[in-house]
This record gives structure tokens, C-alpha cells and sequence, in this order.
């Protein structure tokens, strides 16, 4: 009988470590959603900024103009 009771203490002890288990990961991609959902919306707003940029930027000097090319390609090739 005490034997059956020290299982069935493990055995709730185990239930409530898979309990916990299955919570952090959850929690985990939950939390790896939220941050690709606001990498998501930071690319919108990048993209919308590249568009006004452009419309500006023969008024640029042409260092400036260069630079910005560059890194709107960069941004573009890892988008």
C-alpha cells in the first residue's frame, strides 16, 4: 500500500513536470509568433519609408543617393 502511494505521489510529480513542460513551450512560440508578427509590420513600415525615400531622392547629393541605394538593395535582398 505505501508503495502504491509513493507511485501515485511520482507519478502526479511527473504529470505536473510535463505540465510545465508543455507551458514554457508553448509560451515559447507563442512568444516566437508575437516577435514574427512585429517583424512583419517593422518590414510594412520599412517598405512604406523606402517608397517616400524614393520619390526624394534625385533631390539627394549623390553620396547620400549612392548610400541609400546600397542599403535599400541590402534591405530588399534579405526581405
Amino acid at each position: 500500500m505505501l508503495t502504491g502511494a509513493i507511485e501515485a505521489i511520482g507519478n502526479a510529480i511527473k504529470s505536473v513536470s510535463d505540465s510545465f513542460s508543455i507551458f514554457k513551450k508553448r509560451q515559447s512560440e507563442t512568444a516566437i509568433l508575437k516577435d514574427r508578427k512585429n517583424l512583419q509590420k517593422a518590414v510594412d513600415i520599412a517598405e512604406e519609408i523606402i517608397e517616400i525615400i524614393y520619390k526624394y531622392l534625385p533631390l539627394l547629393m549623390e553620396d547620400d543617393s549612392e548610400k541609400i541605394n546600397g542599403l535599400i538593395k541590402k534591405f530588399r535582398k534579405y526581405n
